[in-house]
């Protein structure tokens, strides 16, 4: 753990003009600042006071393995932009985070999501869902996996979707993309049930279809809580696409996706906004 401090410590140095200027700003001195550096010695937690808040940085974060910790200081310019960019706006959405916060906590966990994929028309496809949260902010994590004729190379895979989720009016609003091609963004509208258990959740989702005609499409959704914590492994062994009437969906799912035609619209140039 030591290791980890004096090495991220180094990388937030090198961001410097020069380690002088940091103990400058710090307010340490450089002789026992440099062994912060080398690992001889671990700052007291007023010394590590001072550096989190000269860098920016919280006290559990130095301790990440350096790869992770270097991912978290290369996004922090960039985010200090967008904020800048946003302007008004950014007050806004931070206030809509922190709104949402005590209501989203009983939808934390594990989903099966279901909706009828407009790769393969008249087939639903199950994925797995799961919603956390971190430091009052709810992330989203879905994992889709792509069948042997689904795939280009003919081999089955995963494709994965990381977002944000906020809840307002009563509705939970997802907005991830793709982890790996960054070529488009999906929002989610969720309609909890009634009751406090979250046992089952519907709405709709809009996004750009997979393949090369990257043609827009709705679809209604209808998620299967299935627990705070659950075997993924399993979980994702029963991902995939199926038939609507297959004996290995619940039977509820294709009833529940029934409306509106097969619970998709694939729109077309005239029906988008102008």
């Amino acid at each position: 753990m030591p290791d980890n401090l004096a090495r991220n410590l180094k990388l937030l140095c090198s961001y410097a003009p020069s380690i002088s200027e940091v103990c400058r700003g710090v307010g340490i001195n450089r002789q026992q600042f440099t062994k912060y550096l080398n690992g001889a010695a671990r700052p007291s937690a007023r010394n590590m006071r001072k550096i989190c808040d000269y860098f920016g940085i919280e006290d559990e974060e130095f301790v990440l393995p350096p790869g992770r910790f270097s991912e978290i200081v290369a996004l922090r310019p960039r985010a200090r932009h967008l904020i800048r960019a946003l302007g008004p706006a950014a007050a806004h959405i931070d206030r809509m985070f922190s709104s949402s916060a005590e209501g989203l906590k009983p939808y934390c966990g594990y989903y099966f999501y279901y909706y009828y994929t407009p790769s393969r028309p008249g087939m639903i496809r199950r994925s797995l869902l799961r919603i956390s949260a971190y430091k009052g902010i709810y992330y989203t994590y879905l994992s889709e996996r792509l069948q042997p004729e689904e795939s280009p190379l003919g081999r089955s895979h995963f494709v994965r979707y990381v977002g944000v989720a906020t809840m307002l009016g009563g509705r939970i609003f997802i907005v991830d993309h793709n982890a790996r091609a960054l070529r488009s963004i999906s929002q989610t509208i969720l309609f909890p049930g009634a009751g406090d258990e979250p046992q089952y959740l519907t709405g709709m989702t809009l996004g750009v279809q997979g393949r090369s005609a990257r043609a827009p499409f709705a679809a209604q959704v209808f998620l299967e809580h299935l627990g705070a914590r659950t075997d993924t492994r399993a979980a994702m062994r029963q991902t995939g696409v199926f038939g609507a009437d297959s004996p290995d969906l619940p039977r509820n799912v294709a009833r529940m996706l029934s409306v509106g035609g097969a619970g998709m619209h694939m729109m077309t140039a005239i029906e988008l906004p102008v």
